[in-house]
């Protein structure tokens, strides 16, 4: 679930209408947690991004784990697809500046979005969100062999849990995601071959009940 979906301390930037968003998250504990979004033109958000990864300090990013603190920077469209492969990635202590610097933040908001207490209060909402979503999607899928056939295929038919596997065949046999995985080992394609194909069977499974 979105973290913009939370009231503040999350903070926003002026809104456009159906303009690309430049994504500001900062890692911690392994996850990702928005502190920022502003609407950008696309090609001017893409520039931004350029010159952010020329930068010495920025992190190439190759696989390795996330390092608390470190700030990506990703450009996506009203959607919330990735417009771009590459994201901007720089160190705790290099963070403030390259917003600075690359995005023309202002220092005070800067200082409020990395600020311990603000990404403290979003990863813990982060968690809460998270946990209660994935409760729900428990409840839904939890079948029981007493239950009728009718019954449990409602459940399995559910539109929250058709909508996650209709979206996940969506992502997948995208045009953008099957570029990236074409850069992968071949391994992670063949996992993701079978993933698909594991959604098309659950589909197909249910609508047969």
């Amino acid at each position: 679930m979105p973290l913009s979906s939370f009231p503040a301390p999350f903070i926003r930037g002026t809104q456009g209408a159906q303009m690309p968003l430049l994504v500001m998250q900062v890692a911690v504990s392994g996850e990702l947690v928005e502190v920022f979004e502003m609407p950008v033109d696309g090609v001017e958000g893409q520039r931004m991004l350029a010159k952010a990864n020329e930068d010495e300090r920025s992190i190439g990013r190759r696989g390795q784990d996330l390092g608390d603190g470190e700030l990506w920077v990703d450009l996506i469209d009203a959607d919330g697809e990735t417009l771009l492969d590459q994201v901007a990635c720089f160190h705790r202590a290099d963070a403030p500046d390259a917003l600075q610097l690359h995005f023309g933040m202002a220092p005070n908001v800067v200082r409020d979005c990395l600020s311990k207490s603000n990404v403290t209060s979003l990863y813990a909402r982060h968690r809460v969100a998270a946990q209660a979503y994935f409760r729900k999607v428990d409840r839904l899928v939890d079948c029981s062999t007493s239950s009728s056939r009718q019954s449990n295929r409602r459940r399995l038919g559910e539109a929250s849990v058709m909508d996650l596997v209709t979206e996940l065949l969506r992502r997948l046999g995208g045009q953008d995601t099957q570029l990236a995985l074409n850069e992968l080992p071949a391994p992670a394609q063949s996992a993701a071959t079978q993933l698909a194909e594991a959604a098309r069977s659950y589909v197909m499974a249910v609508q047969q009940l």
